[in-house]
C-alpha cells in the first residue's frame, strides 16, 4: 500500500513539474539599455548640464569651473573652456554654431561650437541657473532659483525683455509651440506656462510632488515632467495628466528623442527609458548607473546616452547604448582612461 502511495505522489509531482515547465521557459523581455564604457575625466566631480553641440558632448563641469568638450568617437576630451565661474545651464543654438552657458557670477557666456572659444559675455540680473533657447534662437529664457523667476533675454541685443515671477523655484524650462515657455516649479508642485509677453498664463497643478526635469514633445503636444517616483505626461494645452509611469526616485534629468519617441531619464542611481508612442508613457528599461550623476543627454546620431558624474572621488563619463534602435554594441573596453 505504501509503495502504491509513493508511486502516486511521484507521478503527481512529476506531472505538475512538467506542466509548469513551459511557463518557466518563457524568456524575459530583452533589455534595451546597455553600458558601453566608463571614461575617466579630469578634475574633481561636480557636474551640471550636458548637451550635444556640433556632434560633440559639452559638459558644465561645475567642480572644475570649466566647460568640457568630449568627443564620443575618440572617447576623450578634445577641448576645455577654462575660467567659467561654476557653469550651470547650457542651451545650444545649432543654427548659429554656438551655445550659451549660465554662470554663478550673474553672467552668460556665448561659446562657439566651431573653435570652442568664448565669443561674448553679458551680465544678467540675479543668479542664472536653468536656461532654454527659443527655436529661432532669438530669445534665451533664464531661470533664477534664488529669486523664483524666469527672464527672457534678446540674444541679439543681450538685453532682458521682461521677467515673470513664479510661486517657487524654477527647476527646468521647456519651450513649446508659439514661443510658450513651460517651467517646472518644485515648491508649488506645478508647471507654469508663460506667454511671449512673459505673463504667466497657466499654472498646471500636479497630482504629485517635487517636479524637476521637463521636456516638450512637439509631435504629441505633450509635456513630460519628472516628479517624485514617477514621470507624468501632460497635455501641453491645459495641463491635464494623460498618463504616468513609475520611475526611480530622484530623477532630475530628462531627454526626448522625437524620431524614436523614446524618453530617457537619469537620477536616483539609474538610467531609465520610456516609450512615448501616442504621447502615452510606458516603461521600457532601467539600468543601474555606476556613477553619481544627475544630468544626461541622448545623442540620436549614435544612439548613445552620456551621463557625467563621480565615482570613488573621481570624475567619470558613463556611456550607455539604447539598443532598441538596433545599433550594434561597441567593441571598446568597458572602462578606459582619459589622458590630457
Amino acid at each position: 500500500m505504501r509503495k502504491v502511495l509513493v508511486l502516486l505522489i511521484t507521478l503527481f509531482v512529476g506531472a505538475g513539474f512538467s506542466q509548469s515547465r513551459p511557463v518557466a521557459a518563457t524568456p524575459p523581455s530583452q533589455a534595451r539599455l546597455s553600458t558601453v564604457a566608463m571614461i575617466d575625466l579630469p578634475g574633481r566631480p561636480g557636474f551640471d548640464s550636458v548637451a550635444i553641440a556640433n556632434n560633440l558632448v559639452v559638459i558644465a563641469h561645475t567642480g572644475a569651473n570649466t566647460v568640457d568638450v568630449f568627443d564620443p568617437q575618440k572617447r576623450r576630451m578634445v577641448a576645455q573652456i577654462t575660467n567659467i565661474a561654476q557653469p550651470r545651464g547650457i542651451a545650444v543654438d545649432a543654427k548659429n554654431s554656438r551655445f550659451f552657458v549660465a554662470c554663478a557670477n550673474s553672467t552668460i557666456n556665448v561659446v562657439s561650437s566651431q573653435d570652442w572659444q568664448v565669443k561674448d559675455t553679458f551680465s544678467v540680473d540675479g543668479s542664472p541657473d536653468v536656461i532654454a533657447l527659443s527655436p529661432d534662437g532669438l530669445r534665451l529664457y533664464i531661470g533664477d532659483k534664488m529669486n523664483s523667476s524666469v527672464s527672457a533675454v534678446d540674444t541679439s541685443l543681450r538685453k532682458t525683455i521682461a521677467t515673470a515671477q513664479l510661486d517657487g523655484r524654477p527647476e527646468a524650462i521647456a519651450v513649446g509651440d508659439g514661443n510658450l515657455a513651460y517651467v517646472s516649479v518644485q515648491d508649488a508642485a506645478e508647471v507654469a506656462s508663460i506667454d511671449p509677453q512673459m505673463k504667466v498664463v497657466g499654472q498646471f497643478k500636479l497630482q504629485a510632488s517635487q517636479p524637476t526635469a521637463l521636456v516638450f514633445d512637439p509631435g504629441a503636444h505633450r509635456l513630460y515632467v519628472a516628479v517624485r517616483g514617477a514621470v507624468l505626461a501632460l497635455d501641453a494645452a491645459n495641463g491635464a495628466e494623460v498618463s504616468r509611469v513609475a520611475a526611480p526616485r530622484g530623477v532630475s534629468s530628462l531627454d526626448f528623442d522625437p524620431v524614436s519617441r523614446m524618453l530617457f531619464a537619469a537620477g536616483g542611481g539609474s538610467v531609465a527609458s520610456f516609450s512615448a508612442n501616442g504621447g502615452v508613457l510606458r516603461a521600457v528599461d532601467e539600468l543601474p548607473a555606476d556613477v553619481k550623476g544627475h544630468s544626461l543627454v541622448f545623442d540620436a546620431s549614435r544612439g548613445l546616452l552620456f551621463l557625467p558624474g563621480g565615482r570613488e572621488g573621481r570624475s567619470k563619463m558613463l556611456i550607455v547604448r539604447d539598443i532598441s534602435g538596433g545599433a550594434a554594441p561597441s567593441a571598446a573596453p568597458a572602462e578606459a582612461s582619459l589622458h590630457k
